[in-house]
């Protein structure tokens, strides 16, 4: 497979065949494990996500140690990481665009889901495609509102595998499926552990970029309803909705503000910095600020 062909795989609009059959046993070691995010330090406009960030933006590389800070220039860690990925679709030992059932099941599996049934493999494809986000061809085709699996969903869900084994994000440029996961740790049957909305990806990727550069560790992304309820969240709270997100209060409202992205704020009382943000409907420019003890 060429490079351009690597980056041209397109989703057909055909059901592959889910079984009903037995799924087998995850794996609470693989599952429940934190994978290393990249961390970087970039410049420029944190809005500007989607056409990337500048070529001279460096990138830290490496656990912090407190001196000696290496750091790379964007462009180089681009060259390196596309060579990279081409190798990966090119030397895998299946081809990723016919991942049969048993091997989707594994990789979403590994980077975090949980499944245990067909129905849940299906919401699991459907929330890895609407959690996608700059890691590759774009899966926001009109089909990502279901489980359908065509060549270019199951390329993505075959190099996030890859990428998790390598320590790298799964989900965005520095955020992986698992870090958005409902912490109720598996104790509701119902809940539906991972389903982040693209749109608090991408602001999540834009409160990064501009105020947290060494990296930022989601404290609260997706809940369930009972996880909610056990920790006092609000009947209609956001984290219901997977885009909303708690985060450690380092930031002021000011700067939050200026980011023009949030339309709900959250403000720890005790410091007057920003622990909660969410897409609630509302504006932006003026959105619904509330304080917590």
């Amino acid at each position: 497979m060429t490079p351009e062909e690597a980056t041209t795989l397109t989703d057909d609009t055909s059901q592959i065949g889910l079984d009903d059959g037995p799924i087998g046993e995850e794996s609470p070691d693989d599952n429940d494990r934190n994978p290393f995010s990249p961390r970087s330090d970039v410049s420029g406009d944190p809005l500007d996500l989607e056409r990337g960030l500048p070529e001279d933006a460096p990138i830290y590389k490496g656990a912090f140690r407190g001196e000696d800070d290496d750091y790379l220039p964007l462009s180089t860690v681009r060259e390196a990481t596309a060579a990279r990925n081409v190798a990966t679709v090119a030397s895998s030992s299946v081809n990723a665009a016919s991942l049969s059932v048993n091997e989707v099941t594994k990789r979403l599996r590994a980077i975090g889901f949980r499944i245990r049934s067909t129905g849940e493999r299906e919401q699991a494809i459907r929330a890895f495609k609407t959690g996608w986000f700059k890691l590759g061809p774009s899966l926001m085709d009109g089909t990502v509102a279901n489980s359908i699996l065509g060549p270019k969903a199951s390329a993505a869900i075959d190099l996030a595998y890859e990428r998790d084994k390598d320590g790298l994000s799964t989900m965005s440029p520095h955020f992986s499926f698992v870090e958005t996961r409902c912490k109720c740790g598996g104790n509701f049957t119902d809940c539906r552990r991972i389903w982040p909305t693209r749109q608090s990806v991408i602001a999540a990727e834009a409160l990064r970029t501009a105020y947290f550069p060494r990296g930022l560790t989601p404290v609260s992304w997706c809940r369930c309803t009972g996880h909610n309820r056990n920790v006092g969240g609000a009947s209609s709270s956001r984290h219901l909705k997977g885009d909303a997100l708690d985060i450690p209060h380092t930031v002021s409202l000011r700067r939050v503000k200026a980011l023009d992205i949030y339309t709900g704020v959250g403000i720890n009382r005790g410091d007057g910095n920003v622990q909660h943000v969410d897409l609630r409907p509302g504006s932006a420019a003026a959105p619904t600020v509330w304080y917590y003890a």
